[in-house]
């Protein structure tokens, strides 16, 4: 699905799949890890090649079907959200990376779990 390069990850993925075999991991684990991974990097301060990623993400969002679309929103974003607020990392710090079908996706997670105010959300509560 996701085609970027990246040699920090490369490490990641390769211990990941070396894990799960011959066997699939299942996109959700996969996108799983990038959203750990992504969320390493912020808190590290490493956000160069967050373009290159999140590039990707929104040409696949424009051009998705609601299964992908899905996919994309819960596998990175969702994550990407749970996993730094449980890490105490800011997650607007990917708010500058994305465009904006993967904004609309972060601000509806905000409000489906944080509720029109954005209760408990750590980062910004509203799109600007």
């Amino acid at each position: 699905m996701l085609q970027f390069q990246s040699t920090r990850f490369a490490d990641t993925w390769s211990s990941h799949r070396a894990h799960w075999g011959s066997e699939s991991a299942g996109d959700y684990n996969d996108l799983g890890l990038l959203a750990n991974w992504l969320v390493d990097e912020m808190s590290a301060g490493r956000l160069d090649g967050f373009s290159d990623i999140f590039r990707e993400v929104e040409v696949l969002l424009a051009e998705a079907d609601e299964e992908i679309r899905d996919l994309l929103v819960v596998g990175i974003l969702e994550d990407i959200q749970d996993i730094a607020k449980n890490r105490n990392v800011d997650p607007d710090l990917v708010l500058p990376f994305l465009g904006p079908e993967s904004r609309k996706g972060w601000f509806h997670l905000i409000r489906y779990w944080h509720g029109p105010a954005g209760e408990g959300w750590p980062g910004q509560r509203f799109e600007t």
